[in-house]
């Protein structure tokens, strides 16, 4: 049986149908009571006139044998073709502001996983002011660089419903995790959860989850495999043991299944991470279906150039 909220919004509903006997209730609008001589104790909302056709909006109120129970406090909508029209818009804004409202909750909830298992997402201090205004463009290889770094930032809401993520490859101080660095910190001050660590540190957290009794370890895993936007940096430097690229693959192939992005840094290409990657007498499949994922879903930045540590912060 609906509720009376429910009947207000649907005035062709009966109440009753339990005993044959009772009456049943059922909605009308004030100008149909007076005609049939309803009568009511409680005043009704005013009548209004449509904005846009003039037509006379009655109040409805719910009927039951000869009296008014009780009145609908918002008259019904005129069904002129403006009206509809404006009622559309009004209800896809408010359908809007609801989604907006439950993804915040949603990102929320996700923030306070990570800070509760990993810190501020897990980015070290050194990199917490790498901004993309701090990351000094020289070249035109580096403006470019730069450029799909930050479109990805800026559009992150469309890479992230596609699941496409980046793989940002070079050569040491080029400046490959400033600007994974800048791309987190930008979301994250959008407040979209974003985890930022090594592929070492990763691995090292999931192993003390697993060696202590008190770590939630599927919780962590929970979390490296569902955040908005995962960063694996310097991925390639990490011990490469038999757990480690499960462990890599597992969060990987996860990831690529539920259309979750990565952004990947290292200094090898796809090609020469597969033997990187692979320990020796080590069976490499599940290294290839790394490798093969991040080539599927991955945008390549390629940042090779002389190693500019030392002439400034980038």
């Amino acid at each position: 049986m609906k509720s009376v909220k429910e009947i207000f919004i649907d005035g062709n509903t009966h109440l009753g149908h339990q005993r044959e006997a009772e009456p049943a209730a059922y909605i009308i609008t004030l100008d149909v009571m007076k005609e049939k001589g309803i009568t009511y104790d409680k005043q009704p909302p005013e009548a209004k006139a449509c904005e846009f056709c003039g037509k006379i909006l009655y109040p409805q109120g719910l009927v039951l044998g000869n009296k008014v129970l009780m009145w609908n406090p918002v008259l019904p909508r005129c069904t002129c073709e403006e009206a509809q029209i404006n009622w559309h818009k009004y209800d896809a804004a408010i359908m809007e502001r609801k989604r907006k409202e439950a993804l915040e909750i949603s990102h929320k909830i996700k923030r306070d996983r990570i800070n509760k298992l990993l810190g501020q997402s897990g980015i070290k201090r050194r990199f917490q002011n790498r901004t993309f205004d701090k990351f000094k463009v020289k070249t035109p290889e580096q403006e470019r660089c730069f450029r799909v770094a930050k479109e990805y930032a800026d559009n992150f809401a469309e890479h992230y419903m596609a699941g496409d993520g980046l793989y940002i490859e070079g050569t040491n101080g080029t400046g490959k995790t400033h600007l994974a660095a800048a791309i987190a910190l930008q979301l994250i001050n959008e407040g979209i959860p974003v985890i930022c660590k090594t592929a070492s540190d990763i691995l090292e957290d999931i192993k003390r989850a697993f060696d202590s009794v008190n770590a939630d370890l599927y919780e962590l895993m929970y979390l490296y495999k569902k955040v908005d936007l995962l960063i694996i940096d310097d991925l390639g430097k990490e011990h490469c043991s038999d757990w480690a690229i499960s462990t890599l693959y597992s969060i990987i192939n996860d990831r690529y299944e539920d259309l979750k992005p990565v952004i990947v840094t290292a200094n090898y290409g796809l090609e020469q991470l597969n033997e990187v990657l692979t320990p020796i007498g080590y069976d490499c499949t599940k290294i290839l279906a790394i490798t093969s994922r991040l080539k599927e879903t991955c945008s390549i930045i390629t940042m090779a150039w002389e190693d500019i540590r030392g002439g400034g912060e980038l």
